[in-house]
């Protein structure tokens, strides 16, 4: 029997295990930051808006993408992303706020 292929934006196990804290550097902009919970603030997101928690990867925008961001956390510690699409459940801006 030939496994389902799996979706590429859903999280492995591990992943679904991390949550993020989401900036974003204006509102209208569309450039983001995630930081893992478990990890420092990088310096540079001071002045940026905070735009919520990723806890649930069904509740994360559109652009996000979980083996990036894990990737990425892991070895800077941040994760960067364009956002041009409102995120789920949000009014218009492209972080969620």
């Amino acid at each position: 029997m030939i496994p389902a292929a799996k979706d590429p934006r859903m999280p492995d196990e591990e992943e679904s295990l991390l949550s993020y804290s989401l900036f974003a550097k204006e509102p209208d902009c569309g450039l983001c930051c995630a930081v893992r919970q478990d990890q420092p603030l990088p310096g540079f997101v001071e002045g940026w808006s905070y735009a919520g928690t990723i806890a649930d990867m069904r509740e994360a925008p559109p652009d996000f993408r979980p083996r990036a961001a894990q990737a990425a956390t892991r070895l800077a510690g941040y994760y960067l992303f364009l956002s041009l699409r409102p995120r789920r459940g949000a009014g218009g801006n492209p972080a969620g706020t």
